[in-house]
Parts: C-alpha cells; sequence; structure tokens
C-alpha cells in the first residue's frame, strides 16, 4: 500500500490493547462479532446457509452499521477489537481471512473536487482486491458525518457527487465479502440515505465503576510522591464524579484524561483549576 492510499489497513494479525476489558463494551464487541459472523462465515446458520441464491448476489439491503456515541466511547477500538477476535474465529473454524480498511474522512476530504471522488473508489476497489472464497473485508469509516454530511438545497455539488460515489460503491457490495461500518458522534448530522443502509447502533457508554477501572491503567502501578496507585485512584474516582455531575458525558477517553489530570496534580502540582 502506498503512502497516498485514503486508507490505512490494520494489520489484525498484531493488534494488542486495543481496549481495557469492561463489561458494558464486552458485550457490544460480541454483539457485532456475531452480526459480522452471520454474513461471512460459511458453516450452518450463516447467511450463506438461510439465503443460497443471494450468497454473491448485491441485492440485499443490509450493508453494514453506523455506530453512534459520544467522543471517547470507544467506537473505533470497538470494531478493530471485534475484527481481531472475527479474524481468530473464522481463521480457526475455516481458515478464513479477515482484513480491515479504516478510512479516516479528512484523508478524503483533503482532495481537490474530483479527486475526492476518485480516492472514495479507490477504498471500495481495495475493498475487493482480496475478495476471493478465503477472504473477507470490513471498511471502518470514521467520523461518517464530516465525509457524508445531510444533504439540503445548499449543498455543495461535491458534496452530492461524493455522496452519490458512496452510495453507488455501497449498493454494489456483496455482504458476504465485505461490510462496511461508520462511526459518528453526531448521527442526526449523518445523510438520510446513509443511514437507510447502514443499521443505526448505539455504543454503550462505560458505566462509572468501569471508567474507574479504565483509569487506573492510566496510572503507575508504582505510584508517585509518596502515594499508592490505589490512593490515586481515589482522587481520580472523585474527579470522575464530579466531571459526570456536572453534565459530561461518560466516556473512556474522559477517564483516562481525568486520571492523567490527577497524575499532574501530584507529580507537578499544575492541575486544570491553576489554568
Amino acid at each position: 500500500m502506498s503512502g497516498d492510499e485514503p486508507f490505512v489497513e490494520i494489520d489484525l494479525a498484531s493488534v494488542t490493547d486495543q481496549i481495557i476489558s469492561v463489561p458494558t463494551q464486552d458485550k457490544f464487541i460480541t454483539q457485532m462479532v456475531g452480526a459480522m459472523e452471520y454474513f461471512f462465515s460459511d458453516k450452518d446458520n450463516s447467511f450463506r446457509a438461510d439465503f443460497p441464491n443471494k450468497t454473491e448476489s448485491t441485492n440485499f439491503p443490509f450493508k453494514g452499521f453506523i455506530l453512534q456515541g459520544p467522543p471517547g466511547s470507544g467506537k473505533t477500538e470497538a470494531v478493530i477489537e471485534a475484527g481481531r477476535k472475527l479474524r481468530n474465529q473464522l481463521g480457526a473454524e475455516s481458515g478464513i481471512g479477515v482484513r480491515l480498511l479504516h478510512v479516516n474522512s479528512s484523508n478524503i476530504n483533503r482532495s481537490r473536487v474530483g479527486e475526492m471522488e476518485t480516492r472514495l473508489q479507490r477504498v471500495f476497489l481495495a475493498s475487493k482486491s482480496n475478495s476471493d472464497s478465503n477472504s473477507r473485508t470490513i471498511i471502518l469509516f470514521d467520523d461518517i458525518e464530516t465525509l457524508l454530511p445531510k444533504r439540503d438545497a445548499d449543498s455543495q455539488e461535491w458534496s452530492r457527487s461524493l455522496n452519490g460515489v458512496f452510495f453507488h460503491e455501497l449498493d454494489n457490495l456483496i455482504t458476504t465479502k465485505t461490510m462496511v461500518i461508520a462511526t459518528t458522534n453526531l448521527p442526526e448530522m449523518v445523510d438520510p440515505a446513509v443511514r437507510s443502509r447502514l443499521a443505526l447502533r448505539d455504543a454503550p457508554a462505560p458505566t462509572p465503576n468501569e471508567m474507574k477501572e479504565v483509569a487506573k491503567t492510566a496510572l503507575p502501578i508504582r505510584g508517585v510522591k509518596g502515594m499508592t496507585q490505589n490512593e490515586l485512584l481515589e482522587l481520580t474516582a472523585k474527579a470522575i464524579d464530579k466531571h459526570l455531575a456536572e453534565g459530561e458525558p461518560p466516556s473512556f477517553r474522559l477517564a483516562r484524561q481525568t486520571a492523567i489530570e490527577t497524575l499532574l496534580s501530584i507529580v507537578a502540582g499544575w492541575s486544570k483549576e491553576d489554568n
């Protein structure tokens, strides 16, 4: 893959430590793996078994998912982890390989009009380049609302053209070989035609206790400045509770940020309140 490609192919064989295992996200990932396995597997109780006449057809309305949730809710990491688990599962069961193409919308939007459409087409072309009987591909579009915003009377021509390319390519995907998963923080900004083709699902927020589990991983095991890790975590937990009480949405990112803020306050005496 050249450095100018509008996507990065994630090496699922070497992916580690994408997420901290907590029950809420574990359930979410398990559900995602189950859905992908249904369409990608060649065993009983799969799409191939239930719809044998549509195995190679593009004429099936389901093409993938949109995962909605606030920033820092672990949407991207969850998809990568699901891809890793799916690869291991299908590889062990049937020798099926799984690829994941990660598309950052800015890598397409930064191009000139005309080039954007070509770069988007290259993503879908790459997804089919390895589409033999033992290969499956997941295309992950991060922040889909920035790539395909809702169209209205004031929409720019480039936006309409890019949407048209996306819909054409999406409609021509064979779901048993390729699936699109998009993420968004602003589902109301996503074009309705995208939402009609991709099933909307919530990326669940962590519970306060799960946030504290995640925060602990951002604190030094040996502690600092005479304070143990558990003492640091106690301060972090209070700060997390304060953030949540002030109306900030729970997220994995907030948990880690709060832990780092606590650490900086103890190590350097520099807290957010000093700003």
